[in-house]
C-alpha cells in the first residue's frame, strides 16, 4: 500500500463514540496517578491515540460505510474505551448465541440478580469469591440443573446508592429456560431462588434475589430494543460506573484497582459454555472481517490520530 498524507485541513472524526469514550479516560487517568499507578495511568493516556477505518463501498448500490480496522488500545480493566470495545464484542457474541440456540430449541430467557450484603472495599476480592464459589454449589443442584439449559453471568460491583468504604458485589444472570418453562412444576419461584441462593452462600440472612421474564425496552435515546437486545444490553454493561469509580476517595479507589486484578467478570455455563469466546471477547477488542461480504469491497482506510482533544484524519491509504 502507498502512504499519503492527507494536505487538506485535517479532518475531525464525525462518529463521535471514540471522542466520548477517550475524554472519559481523563478523569481515570488522573485518579491513577494521585494514587501511584503509574503504569496504568501511562497505559490509558495512551490507549486509542491512532485509530484506523477501512471505508468500503458496496458494488452495486455505491453506499458506503466505515469499519474500524486497526488501533492501539490498551485493554485495562477500567479503561473507558476498552471497556465500550469489550461490551460491544461481549453484546454481538451473546446475541449470535442465543440465535443459534433458537435455531434448534423452542427457549425463554430469565434475568436473574443475585446480591450478597455490601462488604468493606478491602473485603471485595474475598466476597466476590465466596459468591463464585457459591453459584457453583447452586448451579449443581437439582432444581437448576433440571430447569436451568445455560446462562451467562456478569459482575457488577457497586450499585447506584452504594455508601462510602463499602461496595456491593451482584451478579446479572441471563438464564436460559424451555419454553414450557412458566407452566411447569420445574417453575422456580422468587422465594425459591432466594433460598437456594442463601444454602449456597451459607449465610443466615435472606439475600435480595431478583427473578424476572425478560422484556422489551428502550434505549435513553428512544430506540426500541426486542427483549434479548434489552437483556444483553443490562447484562454485558460497565462492572462498575466511570463516574462511580472516579469519585471514590483515593484509598477506596486503590483498594478497587488492586483487589480486581486479575478477575473474572464474566462467565458462561450450560449449553452456552462452548458458544461463546469470552476470552476473545476480553483480548480482541477489534472485530473486523478480513475477508468482506460479498458486494462490498475496500476502497480506502483512513488513519485518525488524537491532536488537541479530538481525532483528526492525518493519512488516508489507498492501494
Amino acid at each position: 500500500m502507498n502512504y499519503t498524507k492527507n494536505t487538506s485541513k485535517l479532518q475531525v472524526l464525525e462518529e463521535q463514540n471514540h471522542t466520548k469514550h477517550k475524554l472519559m479516560n481523563n478523569d481515570i487517568i488522573i485518579k491513577l496517578q494521585q494514587c501511584g499507578f503509574d503504569k496504568e495511568a501511562n497505559l490509558v493516556n495512551g490507549c486509542g491515540t491512532r485509530i484506523g477505518f477501512s471505508i468500503q463501498e458496496h458494488m452495486q448500490t455505491k453506499d458506503t460505510r466505515r469499519r474500524l480496522k486497526e488501533a492501539n488500545f490498551c485493554k485495562f480493566r477500567f479503561c473507558a474505551t476498552c471497556n465500550w470495545r469489550r461490551n460491544l464484542n461481549i453484546n454481538k457474541e451473546l446475541l449470535q448465541a442465543f440465535e443459534a440456540v433458537e435455531a434448534t430449541r423452542s427457549v425463554s430467557y430469565l434475568f436473574l440478580t443475585l446480591t450478597v450484603k455490601n462488604c468493606k472495599t478491602s473485603d471485595l476480592r474475598a466476597t466476590v469469591k465466596l459468591m463464585n464459589e457459591a453459584f457453583k454449589r447452586m448451579s449443581k443442584t437439582k432444581a437448576y440443573k433440571n430447569t436451568i439449559l445455560g446462562h451467562f453471568k456478569a459482575l457488577e460491583i457497586v450499585g447506584d446508592k452504594t455508601p462510602a468504604g463499602e461496595v456491593h458485589p451482584h451478579f446479572h444472570i441471563i438464564l436460559i429456560v424451555s419454553s414450557s418453562y412458566f407452566k411447569s412444576p420445574k417453575y422456580i419461584r422468587t422465594e425459591q431462588w432466594a433460598s437456594m441462593w442463601q444454602k449456597a452462600l451459607r449465610v443466615d440472612y435472606t439475600p435480595i434475589v431478583d427473578v424476572r421474564r425478560i422484556k422489551a425496552k428502550r434505549t435513553k435515546n428512544g430506540k426500541k430494543l426486542t427483549a434479548l437486545q434489552s437483556a444483553v444490553f443490562e447484562v454485558a454493561k460497565y462492572s462498575v460506573k466511570h463516574s462511580e469509580l472516579t469519585q471514590r476517595n483515593d484509598e477506596e479507589f486503590s483498594q478497587i484497582i488492586t483487589q480486581t486484578k486479575g478477575m473474572r467478570f464474566f462467565s458462561t455455563g450450560g449449553i452456552l459454555k462452548d458458544m461463546i469466546n469470552l476470552q476473545k471477547c476480553d483480548e480482541e477488542l477489534i472485530q473486523f472481517q478480513k475477508e468482506l461480504e460479498d458486494m462490498w469491497r475496500e476502497i480506502y482506510e483512513e488513519i485518525y490520530e488524537w491532536i488537541n482533544g479530538d481525532y483528526r484524519l492525518t493519512k488516508i491509504k489507498k492501494e
